[in-house]
């Protein structure tokens, strides 16, 4: 009975056991069929990646092959991607300082706009207010009341006291008129004087005019004759003194008085009018646009060159901008209109609060003129706005014929101050013209690759053939330069000397077999080694070779625009010539510019 339940307990265990091991195998199977179709998957997948791989492979090596034909046939290496990226360095920076010229002018522009916007405002009802007292455009109590806003406006401003001052007067209260043209000669007495003397001649107030003319002549001094002299000269040269006589003499006569004493009393006056007009060319704010690449990178005086370019091309330039001058359109306005223009552009000059916003906006303009060369508008700026004191009339003469883009300054003042400084201006030009043309070389240094030599545009192959010998010369260093050379040679060296110790002192035939394995795959490897290195070198010797060449090119064409900027000299002088016929009638752009 025991053993029967033995038996059937072990029937039991082992139909479990039997059942287990059926559902591992129906595990298994599932498992394989699922391995089945992943495996037909992968081998699908397998097939189309073969395809695509195939494909991708074809159009790379396609594209390899055209990048291949490109990089032969432009010749690029890394020193040329190198220079390419120095050039790229370079311009953002030029870039960066235009950005940032172009930036601070526009917010300099709005500030000035902004911040003197009641003194815009305050010139318009002036100049309408002038305009109306005598031609009852408007009414008096509208006038009065504008002038009246505007001063209380601008009470830290000559010209509110001076406009109030005429509208006072224009309605009969003189006690209070004196008072404002008191206060007006306070804050500026020559502009306020030259003010009142436009007012009255306008007025057709001659004497009085008369006398405030002698009023603003008591005002200045020989040394200090202001910058407000311009507009009373403004107005002689455009002849809105036609309808007195007296005072068109007066005023003549005191201009030609102050020629003559320049002359006089500086005999050296040719000479600084000469350095000024050296000066002038020298710091002007222009930079060649002529395309160097090879040049700033393999010769070490392509600084010297672009400067020698840019100064030639200024010849041009400022010969342009005398033509515009000379060539103004001829005024055709009569005597009542010239007398308007000459107060409009007194009320329109600049006080010390804006004329300091106004710098800051042209050395960013100037900067933008040198494109980008900070060092350049410096020197301009410096040149053309100085921190002067007190300044006479020749000092005006000057200022008048080398300022530069400036508002204040009507093409009629430079062109009067040109014909004034004519023999000064022609020896100064040419002074210029002789510097740069004495730091012109026939020959310039390049260095390629090691090699130098002093060779101009007409020696390319001179320079090859240079450059060929000194490369065959130096060829052994640069062998010795690789170190896998220098291995090769270090196993041979030593292989020798295992054989000369092993043939002193034989013990062992194996520092024998050693040694002579040593000097064998040295000797080898040397050979291998040497033979890549003379493909290297011949690629780089024709690069290196081009190189020159190509330098030399550049430098060609630079000799041709120098040599075409250099001609603009006489362009130059032509251009003064038309400022030699003192018959030509005066000039005036004031009603355009309005």
């Amino acid at each position: 009975m025991a053993d029967y339940a033995e038996i059937e307990a072990e029937r039991r265990q082992l139909e479990a056991e039997l059942y287990r091991l059926e559902g591992e195998i129906e595990a298994a199977i599932a498992l394989h069929e699922e391995l089945k179709e992943e495996r037909e998957y992968v081998i699908d997948q397998a097939d189309m990646l073969n395809t695509y791989a195939h494909s991708m492979g074809q159009s790379v090596n396609n594209d390899l092959t055209s990048l291949n034909k490109r990089i032969e046939n432009r010749a690029v290496d890394a020193r040329d991607l190198l220079q390419l990226l120095r050039d790229v360095s370079e311009r953002y920076f030029t870039y960066k300082n235009l950005s940032t010229a172009t930036k601070n002018l526009t917010q300099y522009t709005d500030q000035y706009h902004t911040r003197f916007a009641f003194y815009h405002e305050l010139r318009r009802i002036a100049l309408g207010c002038v305009m109306a007292v005598d031609t009852h455009l408007i009414s008096q109590e509208t006038t009065r009341k504008q002038a009246e806003r505007a001063y209380l406006a601008n009470t830290d401003y000559w010209l509110s006291y001076a406009l109030m001052a005429v509208m006072l007067w224009w309605s009969n209260e003189r006690e209070a008129a004196g008072r404002a043209m008191k206060r007006a000669l306070m804050m500026s007495e020559r502009k306020s004087s030259l003010f009142f003397l436009f007012c009255n001649l306008k007025f057709g107030r001659k004497q009085v005019a008369l006398k405030w003319y002698m009023y603003y002549l008591n005002a200045i001094h020989a040394d200090n004759v202001g910058e407000e002299f311009q507009y009373l000269l403004e107005a002689h040269l455009s002849g809105a003194f036609g309808s007195d006589r007296t005072l068109a003499t007066q005023v003549a006569s005191k201009i030609n008085d102050m020629v003559d004493e320049i002359t006089v009393h500086n005999i050296d006056f040719d000479t600084e009018v000469a350095d000024a007009m050296t000066r002038f060319l020298a710091t002007k704010a222009h930079t060649t646009d002529f395309e160097f690449f090879y040049l700033p990178e393999y010769c070490t005086q392509s600084g010297d060159m672009k400067s020698l370019l840019s100064d030639a091309e200024k010849n041009v330039v400022v010969a342009r901008e005398y033509q515009e001058i000379a060539q103004e359109p001829e005024n055709d306005r009569d005597v009542k209109e010239r007398l308007e223009d000459s107060i409009y552009n007194l009320i329109e000059s600049m006080d010390p609060q804006e004329e300091q916003l106004h710098r800051r906006i042209r050395y960013n303009e100037l900067i933008v003129a040198a494109k980008g060369d900070v060092h350049q508008a410096e020197q301009a700026y410096a040149e053309r706005y100085p921190e002067t004191g007190p300044v006479g009339f020749d000092g005006l003469l000057k200022k008048w014929a080398f300022t530069e883009d400036d508002p204040a300054i009507l093409p009629q003042i430079r062109s009067f101050a040109i014909e004034k400084l004519l023999s000064g201006i022609r020896a100064g030009a040419k002074r210029f013209a002789d510097g740069y043309r004495s730091r012109e070389q026939e020959r310039y240094t390049i260095s390629v690759d090691g090699w130098t030599g002093t060779v101009n545009e007409n020696e390319i192959s001179i320079a090859k053939a240079n450059f060929e010998a000194f490369f065959k010369k130096h060829s052994i260093w640069e062998y010795l330069k690789d170190k896998f050379v220098l291995i090769w040679i270090g196993m041979i060296v030593a292989g020798i000397l295992g054989l000369v110790i092993s043939a002193v002192a034989w013990l062992n035939p194996t520092p024998i077999v050693i040694s002579v394995l040593l000097v064998l795959v040295g000797a080898f490897c040397l050979w291998r080694q040497i033979a890549n290195l003379q493909q290297v070198f011949l690629i780089r010797k024709r690069k290196d070779l081009e190189i020159i060449e190509r330098t030399l090119a550049e430098m060609g064409a630079w000799r041709e625009a120098y040599r075409n900027a250099d001609k603009g000299l006489s362009a130059l002088m032509d251009a003064l010539d038309l400022f030699t016929d003192s018959g030509t009638p005066v000039k005036n752009t004031t009603a355009s510019q309005r």
